[in-house]
């Protein structure tokens, strides 16, 4: 059995966008191997959350300490450190559009200096069939359906195996069969070990597996 860790642990934590605080007393913790879905009405919170997971958006009270990293006045030489362990898929891909499905994840592998267990394209190769887009390592993005994009968004954000998958609204803009297929690949790779959070408003994709609920309102976060 493997080890289950806390990776996320926020305590008392407030969060304020343009000067306005939006969010406070936000406690909760992710541990190795669930996936937590955040959940709350459009311009609750969820985004500037996520925000302070990266270290993007610094904390406005409380503490917080996310893979190891104490986010209070984490100075900018560790941010880079604290991303290197953690996948994040945006919502809006933010795919290299100049440069082929598989050099944007060449990009990130050389970036980051991760040592695939095979030939680089060989394992690209693999990657993209585990997201379910085998033979595209060729195509660029804008060839591609917003499913298909947002399963190389994924599948860049897992090239490097990391510890924490941070998905903000994975399936937002996706017919049901592919927002389905998103949400399974996200839960495998919980079990699997890895902690994944996704904001959603899709709450029924989500409820088909087994995970943590939390939900922003009135202000803070409560557990379901």
């Amino acid at each position: 059995m493997k080890n289950i860790i806390t990776l996320v642990e926020y305590s008392g934590v407030a969060i304020e966008r343009g000067g306005t605080r939006i969010l406070e007393d936000v406690s909760f913790s992710i541990r190795s191997g669930e996936m937590v879905t955040i959940e709350g009405a459009i311009g609750t919170g969820k985004s500037s959350l996520f925000k302070t997971l990266y270290a993007d958006l610094p904390l406005a009270g409380g503490k917080a300490r996310v893979l190891d990293f104490d986010l209070n006045g984490l100075p900018n030489r560790k941010v880079s450190k604290l991303r290197r362990r953690m996948g994040i898929v945006f919502q809006d891909y933010q795919l290299f559009d100049n440069k082929t499905v598989e050099d944007n994840l060449l990009f990130v592998i050389d970036s980051l200096g991760y040592k695939p267990p095979c030939d680089k394209k060989e394992y690209i190769a693999q990657v993209l069939d585990r997201v379910g887009i085998p033979g595209k390592s060729g195509t660029f993005p804008h060839m591609l359906s917003g499913g298909e994009k947002q399963s190389v968004a994924i599948a860049r954000a897992i090239v490097c195996k990391p510890e924490l998958i941070i998905a903000d609204e994975p399936t937002g803009n996706l017919d049901e069969a592919s927002a389905l297929h998103i949400a399974e690949l996200l839960y495998s790779l919980s079990q699997e070990g890895a902690g994944v959070v996704v904001a959603t408003h899709d709450e029924n994709i989500f409820n088909q597996f087994t995970h943590r609920t939390l939900r922003i309102d009135n202000g803070t976060i409560r557990e379901q």
